[in-house]
C-alpha cells in the first residue's frame, strides 16, 4: 500500500515538472519580446498598460485571472502586461524607447505613451490591440467590463478563425 502511494507521488511530481504552466492559459509576454513572438506566431497582440500603484489596474488584472474565456484564448492572440513606469530601455518595432522623468521620483516610459496616449494623455489601465504588423487597431483607456472583454476575445477568435 505504501509503495503505491510513493509511485503515485512520483508520477504526480513528474507531471508537475513536465508541465509547469497550465495548458491553455494566457501567459503575459514581456513587452520587449512581443515583436519576436509575433514574428514567430502571426497573430494580434493585446497589451494592458498598467502601473504598480494603480488600483484599477490591479482590479483589471484580478478580473483577467478569473475570466475563463480570457484564460483559454491563448491560441488567438499574444498578451502583454506592460508597466508604464519600467525604467529599462525597450526595443519595439525596431525602435528603442526609454523611461522619461516627469518629476522628482515619477515618470513614464515612452513606449507606454506611444502605444496608449489619447489626446496627449495616458490613463491607467489602457488596453491596446496591435495587429501582426504592430499597427495599433484599438485603444481603450479604462477597465474593460467582463462583457466587453468577452466581446473583444470573441472578435479576436473570429478573426483568427477567418485567417485559418
Amino acid at each position: 500500500m505504501k509503495r503505491s502511494f510513493h509511485y503515485i507521488g512520483l508520477v504526480f511530481a513528474i507531471i508537475i515538472l513536465l508541465f509547469p504552466e497550465a495548458q491553455g492559459q494566457v501567459k503575459s509576454i514581456p513587452i520587449g519580446e512581443l515583436a519576436d513572438s509575433m514574428r514567430s506566431q502571426s497573430k494580434p497582440a493585446l497589451i494592458l498598460i498598467t502601473t504598480e500603484w494603480c488600483t484599477y489596474c490591479q482590479m483589471q488584472k484580478a478580473q483577467l485571472r478569473k475570466n475563463a474565456d480570457f484564460q483559454s484564448a491563448s491560441a488567438d492572440f499574444h498578451f502583454s502586461e506592460f508597466d508604464a513606469e519600467t525604467r529599462d530601455p525597450i526595443v519595439f518595432a525596431d525602435t528603442t524607447y526609454h523611461f522619461k522623468n516627469t518629476g522628482v521620483s515619477t515618470g513614464r516610459h515612452d513606449l507606454a505613451y506611444m502605444l496608449g496616449n489619447q489626446h496627449n494623455r495616458l490613463a491607467f489601465p489602457t488596453w491596446v490591440l496591435v495587429n501582426e504588423n504592430l499597427e495599433i487597431i484599438f485603444k481603450y483607456p479604462g477597465i474593460l467590463k467582463p462583457s466587453d472583454l468577452e466581446a473583444l476575445i470573441g472578435a479576436l477568435r473570429r478573426n483568427q478563425t477567418l485567417k485559418k
